[in-house]
């Protein structure tokens, strides 16, 4: 076995663990008797994106949250959307900054200070995301958890009054971030009820 090969195989794996631990530097490889001649870049940092991905498996979840809408207390959820955030972004992602970046690509959505930023202790404070007279919020949150695989989430929930004749309604918005796994979801919807 040649030892110079064993050494620039040992070192291609080295550059592919060292991306992802999500290093930043470039990893050259050094040309041994010009077996190996490469210089790469192990992750370009980029600005945060988010780019939109498939949360279809979500949709029974929302069906079944929406069940139960009568003409005394109302609530809606729409479609649920999900992306995705760059694997080597230029600065941290952060909850703050993804909500941000949605007020900027949404038109009508509401700006980062309207809302208020939490963790998965305050995610209790959601109608889309507790048990409550609306729906299995709860329910709901295990199922984003599956599509997000878990652990750590940060949070921004959101409500808004809406004029309504007669009754009280109310725009409801929940972002959740998912660090270990760069994924984003997004809960639109409403809620109302009588006077």
């Amino acid at each position: 076995m040649n030892i110079r090969r064993v050494c620039v195989a040992a070192a291609a794996v080295f550059s592919f663990a060292a991306s992802a631990e999500g290093v930043r530097e470039s990893v050259s490889l050094v040309e041994v008797d010009g077996f190996a001649a490469s210089q790469a870049k192990v992750c370009t940092a980029v600005p945060l994106s988010l780019t939109a991905i498939n949360a279809s498996s979500l949709e029974p979840t929302r069906v079944a949250w929406n069940a139960g809408s009568n003409s005394g207390a109302w609530h809606y959820m729409d479609t649920i959307q999900a992306y995705v955030t760059p694997q080597c972004p230029a600065t941290p992602v952060t909850i703050q900054a993804v909500v941000n970046k949605l007020s900027e690509q949404n038109q009508g959505f509401p700006f980062p200070e309207d809302g208020l930023f939490t963790n998965r202790a305050g995610l209790s404070q959601s109608i889309f995301l507790s048990s409550n007279y609306y729906g299995n919020g709860l329910a709901v949150l295990a199922a984003i958890d599956s599509f997000a695989s878990g652990g750590t989430v940060q949070a921004w929930i959101a409500t808004q009054e809406v004029p309504c004749h007669n009754c009280h309604e109310f725009l409801q918005y929940a972002v959740l971030y998912y660090p270990a796994t760069r994924k984003v979801v997004v809960l639109q919807g409403y809620t109302g009820y009588d006077s």
